[in-house]
């Protein structure tokens, strides 16, 4: 049985000797075929490879973002059926997807769903603008959770970039590297205090969306929160779409029509808790299909999902859910 296993050494917790050992270890009968990729063109390489070897089953070790990158891969084979089942080893500063399907934090018996656990289609949510197109599994949006996403990631990478700069004192690049290695620890806690952030600088000037959505009137809003849900959880502790399954067809939009940086705080805290009922200032839909427009040329949008910028700077944004697109390996 040929298994392909990628491992981003770059994720949040990852030790990729102690993965790679563990793999062998839990699989030592598998003809596996090992990959750390360094550039995106490297995974993109192996999984186009591994796909043209019809490799049987493939291990992605890493976080949402490491997975995200590998479906944008992926997804170019429109026929679903010739992906092999997917197997994922949680080791990323997010690892949303992980949690929603019940994910070991033990590597062993993670791989181990390969042979013990069963397969589970789930959704793939298309977002695309009239110039390109992505994947995302978990959770998405634009506005503030757009902003909170890319000033997480611009954080880590300055520190990341800081901590082996050369031409940076030793006792700086040290510090940068102790503060780098202190948030990639801090998981998606890292998303949460970036959201405080968020609410702090959010400019309302020019902000406003156009939603179409087939078969009905269409809806304007200007919500600063603007979230696309394929799962009930987000960052492991918000929680936007309690009701959301993946793998039901549909994907969950939430609004939240709120004015004020007092009341934007009070949403986050609300979506945190789950507690979306109590609060009228949220609408949300369940949808197949829609489109987001911005009535302002100006103001462009930016949209995140599975924790990467994956639309920068477009006018329009589709979104669309591809029923029962991915192969996941899961336990019963």
């Amino acid at each position: 049985m040929r298994v392909s296993v990628l491992v981003n050494s770059k994720a949040g917790s990852v030790n990729a000797d102690l993965i790679e050992a563990k793999v062998r270890e839990a699989l030592f009968r598998c003809d596996l075929r090992f990959s750390r990729p360094q550039t995106l063109t490297e995974m993109a390489d192996f999984l186009s490879d591994e796909m043209a070897y019809q490799t049987n089953a493939i291990i992605i070790c890493g976080g949402d973002g490491t997975i995200n990158v590998a479906l944008q891969c992926l997804m170019k084979y429109e026929d679903f059926s010739k992906i092999p089942p997917i197997t994922i080893v949680r080791s990323g500063t997010a690892n949303d997807l992980a949690h929603e399907i019940g994910v070991s934090h033990r590597i062993d018996r993670a791989v181990r769903n390969i042979f013990e656990g069963v397969v589970k289609n789930i959704d793939v949510i298309e977002v695309g603008s009239p110039e390109q197109k992505a994947y995302m599994l978990t959770n998405g949006g634009l506005g503030l959770p757009a902003v909170a996403a890319e000033l997480a990631n611009k954080f880590r990478n300055h520190l990341r970039t800081l901590s082996t700069c050369p031409k940076s004192a030793k006792a700086f690049r040290y510090l940068a590297e102790k503060s780098y290695y202190a948030v990639k620890k801090m998981g998606p806690g890292v998303y949460s205090m970036m959201t405080a952030e968020a609410i702090r600088t959010w400019n309302p000037d020019g902000w406003g969306l156009e939603i179409e959505i087939p078969g009905k009137v269409n809806v304007e809003t200007n919500s600063p929160i603007v979230l696309v849900s394929n799962q009930q959880s987000i960052g492991a502790s918000f929680l936007p779409a309690p009701y959301t399954s993946n793998t039901d067809g549909t994907v969950n939009l939430l609004l939240s029509e709120t004015k004020t940086a007092q009341q934007h705080a009070m949403a986050a805290l609300r979506i945190r808790k789950g507690n979306l009922e109590k609060f009228n200032a949220f609408k949300s839909f369940e949808l197949k299909e829609f489109r987001l427009k911005s009535q302002n040329p100006g103001r462009s949008l930016t949209f995140f999902g599975d924790g990467e910028i994956l639309l920068k700077d477009v006018q329009e944004i589709s979104i669309r859910c591809l029923h029962r697109g991915l192969p996941i390996m899961v336990r019963q």
